[in-house]
């Protein structure tokens, strides 16, 4: 299970990609190889999650690093290769955030 955590020396990666629809699946694709690849090896990374919209135009990547030079550090060695190869099937734009607010109900049953 992959929790969020609101702890103050993380930082979390939000990074929304628009495409065409027909580039979605292959984005997403593109996503999952180097994670396994690679980026899940990385130094500093907590957990992702991609998520997918149901119309097709955008594909959104959600990560907690134990500090933001562990971002930095995977953006310098990931931009020639891995990025690249995203950047194929979709416009990224990618921030920095800190989480503010934790809803978490999922001890509970669903009702």
């Amino acid at each position: 299970m992959i929790t969020i955590d609101g702890g103050k020396d993380l930082v979390t990666l939000i990074n929304s990609f628009s495409c065409e629809p027909q580039n979605q699946q292959p984005l997403i694709d593109a996503w999952v190889r180097a994670t396994q690849e690679a980026l899940g090896q990385m130094p500093g990374i907590i957990s992702a999650a991609l998520h997918r919209s149901k119309d097709g135009t955008r594909v959104v990547n959600y990560a907690q690093w134990h500090a933001a030079e562990n971002w930095e550090h995977l953006l310098r060695v990931g931009r020639e290769s891995w990025f690249r190869e995203m950047a194929k099937f979709g416009k990224p734009d990618a921030h920095l955030y800190d989480v503010c607010y934790l809803l978490d109900k999922s001890d509970r049953p669903n009702r």
